[in-house]
């Protein structure tokens, strides 16, 4: 089954400060919603999300609303603690498996973005996941093709979305999860010659994609950060990670702005550098370059 990543959520508690992150420091462009005809209650505006990318795809960074899941009928409030969202070719055989296994989901039909139908559902250890299927194309973003593992799609500025991880306490159990009810495949870590320190045994570390690209299912570790010399543990929380062209022209941003950063070189990934930083609201931000 085709799929990728269609956006990632970061809550913000300064809308403002965000965009001005996003857009100066690690220098993407913002870009313009897309919205159905008929809305639900989205709260809009630009003190409450800041939008990055094209069709709808990219980064939304939205300021919490308590309010949101009951405002418009929901289970989930997807405004709260961020996710990530993905694409599929047809949802209504998701939907049938988590109705079979029990799984309470939220069906938000098409409300906030054109032609994009949403449900929104927790993992096993409780990150709300958004999965979604383009019933036309109006927003922009085509539908993934058949064997798609969540391809790359350059936004405007020349970056695109890498990969989501997502923090398990039951790696197995978050994989089952994707594969047998979400319908991905998992996928094969390609490490680089010289390996950080990680545990790299199937229980703590999983991913769903290409080329390392996608999902990374993770199993939290402490120690992680002191183990590997960071000052940022990648493992704790999750994150998002997004690929630029030019990660040393990020990098001279981020000093010139005096934000703490983890330069963490080629260690996990092969042909990956990666570098860890913090957003305003304490999101934790990957910024890598494929070489």
């Amino acid at each position: 089954m085709g799929w990728y990543i269609h956006h990632v959520n970061l809550p913000s508690n300064d809308v403002p400060k965000t965009r001005a992150f996003l857009r100066d420091v690690l220098g993407f462009q913002t870009g313009d919603w897309c919205y159905p005809e008929k809305q639900g209650e989205l709260h809009h505006d630009d003190n409450s999300i800041a939008f990055f990318g094209s069709g709808n795809r990219g980064i939304h960074a939205v300021r919490p609303i308590p309010t949101f899941a009951a405002d418009n009928g929901f289970v989930h409030n997807p405004t709260v603690g961020g996710h990530f969202a993905l694409t599929v070719p047809d949802l209504k055989p998701v939907m049938q498996r988590f109705d079979e296994a029990g799984v309470v989901y939220s069906d938000a039909g098409i409300y906030a973005m054109a032609g994009v139908q949403q449900i929104y559902v927790y993992d096993p250890s409780m990150n709300v996941i958004e999965i979604n299927q383009l019933h036309d194309q109006s927003g922009g973003a085509p539908p993934p093709t058949e064997d798609e593992q969540h391809g790359i799609w350059m936004e405007p500025g020349d970056w695109y979305i890498h990969h989501v991880n997502i923090p398990s306490h039951d790696v197995r159990a978050t994989v089952a999860f994707f594969r047998d009810l979400v319908g991905l495949t998992e996928g094969v870590w390609a490490y680089p010659d010289q390996v950080g320190d990680f545990d790299r045994e199937s229980d703590a570390l999983a991913n769903f994609g290409t080329e390392n690209r996608g999902i990374h299912i993770v199993k939290p570790d402490p120690a992680f950060a002191m183990k590997n010399g960071f000052k940022h543990n990648p493992t704790v929380g999750g994150h998002k990670a997004f690929t630029v062209k030019d990660i040393g022209a990020v990098i001279d941003r981020l000093n010139k702005a005096g934000i703490d950063y983890t330069d963490a070189g080629t260690y996990a990934m092969d042909g990956v550098h990666q570098v860890y930083v913090f957003d305003p609201s304490f999101n934790f931000i990957e910024v890598n370059q494929v070489a």
